[in-house]
């Protein structure tokens, strides 16, 4: 007889559990080895062991199929003991005090025992009222920073899409890490349920990665929700996750992205990156509804959809619209080439760098999208951060997340020259 799992599930109570072995197809897709038996989902290929690479094992209830997270299985265990010192009794001799301060009869140094002990307790109390408005208060306003204007030539955006459960993890790290040495800030596009199957809370480590990005580097990384599935569900301008659908299900869509995203991050960013870079006037509508703020596509499709040739940012249906205006990757070599996902080619550098000079020379906001899944090489991590060296060879570069672009926009926190921009710094802290 199987013994009940010690933890129950948090969805519907069960105590019955089985173990789940999660793997990752050659192709990078991410399932368990029960969904790709017939075949890998994503690349359509067959699913041998040879070309499965174990993840880890984990739990899911057998009544209701929810996948128990590391940090919901773990017990807290007792509660740590807490050890206070130990005070001044009337009886206790008082050698640490010096002789000249020690009353000679016996009440006389009770009394004076009794009243350390109660300046002891006194300062005790003293000290925390002190400290609580400091703990308990809230974090420093934006009115409170020391800000200044600064003046800057352009604007740089950098969009890191598609970060997922257990997806080349190194390669995220790695990249995450050139923006950390260069000091640059960035927008992280999370995927909240990978192909509708792995769902941010499968991958706690993942998530803890996330928020001590969050704790570690604040204004420097912005968690913003990238679709909910990632999957194409209609041929909306070539096909979309959201286009096309009803204004309930995209409605729905947004809302379990959103719960999802919510658990696993510390602060999500009013910022909502579509998969495929497409959406339609019903997608802004629920965003709008939503309280979003921004919505970040692909220029290539704004410039038809809006009838908006070249523009980097414009206000529609109650959003700031933040298109990407240059693709790190290739997409149109791919498309031509029988090459593996993993071989999707990069633009040259000479394209990357003229492309932002372009930009720069023109005074315009300039917005990269990336993949972090594709920098499997030194020499692509290498481009990377040659890129945004040039770009501060140039001088006088704003580097800012999506959400700080538009919040700052909106704020008046940014805004345009007769040859530039004005930003108030620190904009991290300003538009927070």
């Amino acid at each position: 007889m199987t013994e009940p799992h010690p933890v129950p599930c948090p969805h519907c109570g069960s105590q019955s559990f089985v173990d789940e072995r999660i793997v990752e197809h050659e192709c990078g897709h991410v399932a368990s080895l029960e969904a790709v038996s017939d075949g890998c989902e994503k690349c359509g290929r067959s699913a041998v062991d040879e070309e499965l690479s174990p993840l880890q094992t984990i739990d899911r209830c057998l009544d209701c199929g929810h996948r128990l997270a590391w940090a919901e299985a773990e017990s807290t265990g007792p509660l740590p003991s807490v050890t206070f010192p130990t005070l001044p009794t009337p009886e206790d001799n008082l050698n640490w005090v010096p002789a000249r301060f020690v009353p000679e009869s016996r009440r006389a140094r009770q009394f004076f025992s009794t009243a350390l002990v109660v300046m002891v307790l006194v300062a005790g109390i003293a000290g925390a009222v002190s400290v609580t408005p400091m703990i308990d208060g809230e974090s420093v306003g934006p009115g409170e920073v020391d800000t200044s204007w600064e003046e800057y030539d352009s604007i740089v955006v950098f969009r890191n899409d598609d970060i997922q459960p257990w997806y080349n993890q190194e390669e995220l790290r790695a990249v995450n890490q050139v923006f950390l040495d260069e000091a640059v800030p960035v927008t992280l596009g999370i995927i909240p349920d990978t192909a509708g199957e792995t769902p941010l809370s499968d991958d706690p480590e993942l998530c803890s990665y996330l928020r001590s990005l969050e704790a570690d580097a604040p204004g420097q990384f912005e968690m913003a929700l990238h679709g909910y599935t990632h999957e194409q569900e209609t041929d909306f301008y070539d096909g979309s996750e959201f286009g096309d659908l009803s204004r309930e299900e995209q409605r729905e869509r947004l809302a379990d992205g959103e719960a999802l995203l919510a658990d696993c991050v510390e602060s999500p960013s009013s910022t909502f990156i579509p998969p495929m870079n497409t959406y339609d006037a019903t997608t802004v509508e629920a965003l709008d509804e939503a309280n979003y703020t921004t919505v970040s596509g692909g220029q290539w499709f704004t410039d038809q959809y809006y009838d908006s040739p070249n523009s980097t940012v414009f206000e529609a249906g109650g959003l700031t619209h933040v298109p990407e205006t240059q693709a790190f990757e290739d997409w149109s070599a791919y498309g031509e080439s029988d090459a593996d996902e993993e071989d999707v080619p990069f633009h040259d550098f000479e394209t990357l760098t003229d492309s932002f000079d372009d930009a720069h020379a023109e005074g315009d906001i300039h917005v990269v999208m990336l993949h972090y899944q594709y920098f499997t090489t030194e020499e692509r991590l290498d481009q990377l951060e040659s890129l945004i060296q040039h770009m501060n060879d140039e001088g006088d570069v704003a580097f800012v997340t999506v959400e700080q672009l538009s919040v700052g926009l909106e704020t008046g926190a940014i805004e345009e020259t007769d040859d530039g921009w004005r930003v108030l710094e620190p904009i991290a802290e300003v538009t927070r």
